[in-house]
């Protein structure tokens, strides 16, 4: 098989909050809610969502680097990430984005809210911190997003670390959402149904939810996770 993608492990590719609202379904979620972003990297969902009314911190192991660094590392993604979409064009749908080129556009704006609003609240909406171990209390947040990290890069990441990723989650957060559900390659996560079974046999309440987005064909579910 062709890999279209050709990344140096997980890569910085931040989304902005229209993104989010539609992969997440934020629709149902009021103003006021504590939200942690795990490992969205240079997203600007931390910024626009406050402007908004949201409480949201992001956690992110490249928060231990400065702004500098972390755009330097986007400039060094993107020609790969442009070059793999462009090669695996026939696996997306382009009704929201339009164009790779506009998908990229949004990647910069993204990449240019983050760094602005980083470089001012460094340490306080954004904490360095990895996934399956985050530096946080017990059901501190009411709502744990994960934007294309877990369950896409399903072959960096094994299954054990992602049943422990979202137990970690579920710790924190009454109720978790993950999305995409599929590999950067397009094929369902092998990961996923043995995440759900280990969650359910811990007592968790695991679901698949239908969202308001497509772009790799194919992906229009989230994970949704529940405690009783």
């Amino acid at each position: 098989m062709l890999k279209e993608f050709n990344l140096d492990g997980v890569v910085p590719w931040g989304r902005r909050f229209d993104e989010y609202e539609a992969f997440f379904a934020l629709g149902d979620v009021a103003t006021g809610t504590a939200i942690l972003d795990a490992g969205g990297g240079p997203a600007s969902f931390a910024v626009e969502a406050a402007a908004r009314g949201f409480d949201v911190t992001a956690a992110d192991p490249i928060y231990g680097f400065d702004g500098g660094k972390i755009r330097r590392r986007f400039e060094e993604t993107a020609r790969a990430m442009r070059e793999g979409m462009r090669l695996a064009a026939y696996r997306f749908k382009w009704n929201f984005y339009g164009s790779e080129e506009a998908v990229h556009r949004r990647r910069r704006e993204a990449l240019d809210l983050f760094v602005a609003d980083f470089e001012r609240r460094r340490g306080s909406r954004y904490v360095a911190a990895a996934l399956p171990d985050l530096p946080f209390a017990d059901d501190v947040y009411d709502l744990a997003l994960s934007s294309h990290f877990l369950f896409l890069y399903g072959d960096e990441l094994d299954c054990d670390f992602h049943v422990a990723a979202v137990r970690e989650l579920a710790r924190v957060a009454r109720e978790v959402r993950i999305f995409p559900l599929i590999n950067l390659d397009g094929r369902p996560s092998s990961h996923l149904p043995a995440v759900m079974t280990e969650l359910e046999a811990s007592g968790f309440f695991p679901e698949l939810v239908t969202v308001p987005f497509e772009f790799q064909i194919g992906a229009t579910q989230m994970l949704r996770v529940r405690r009783g």
